[in-house]
């Protein structure tokens, strides 16, 4: 009868122990929490929505495209009249930014447009960015790029290629139409 006992208890101490250990403000956690949420949008974008076959990439640059996996997209539409509760979810985005594991990139301010970067990984290479936009205006997007040994100052170099490349804006309408 003792067995059966020691097994619940350790059991238990174990999911007391992995529960703890929960990181609440963690950006998988906060787009866990929002995704749901009536006032949130919710997008999951593969990489192979742009196509760089026309844009005449090095090698370097493809394997820079190759070491994105994915975006995780979560918007938050401002609605006339509720300032206060925008003003609020945005200090829970910003919240999980401070977190000590994530490192900021850059900040900064462009046509009324708050951007803030933030990276995982080492200075040579990064496994997620993290990306927060807002605007009294419209609302905030919290971005997460998800890949394998990213190298910041090669996606800067591919951004360039963008205009070259053929984007599936299929995959991206209900996106651009959330801030219209």
């Amino acid at each position: 009868m003792k067995t059966p006992f020691k097994i619940v208890f350790s059991l238990l101490c174990l999911s007391l122990f992995l529960v703890s250990c929960k990181d609440e403000n963690s950006i998988q956690t906060y787009f866990v929490d929002h995704q749901e949420l009536p006032a949130f949008s919710s997008y999951s974008v593969s990489s192979s929505v742009v196509d760089f076959s026309k844009a005449n990439l090095t090698e370097e640059e493809k394997a820079t495209y190759k070491s994105i996996d994915k975006l995780d997209i979560l918007a938050y539409k401002m609605n006339d009249g509720e300032v206060d509760v925008y003003a609020q979810e945005l200090d829970k985005a910003k919240a999980v930014f401070k977190n000590k594991k994530y490192e900021e990139l850059m900040e900064f301010k462009d046509k009324g447009i708050n951007v803030n970067v933030s990276t995982i990984g080492t200075d040579d290479t990064v496994d997620e960015f993290l990306v927060l936009a807002s605007s009294k205006d419209v609302g905030f997007t919290v971005v997460r790029v998800l890949g394998d040994n990213m190298k910041p100052e090669q996606l800067i170099k591919l951004t360039d290629k963008l205009q070259n490349a053929d984007v599936d804006e299929g995959q991206l309408k209900n996106l651009m139409d959330l801030f219209k």
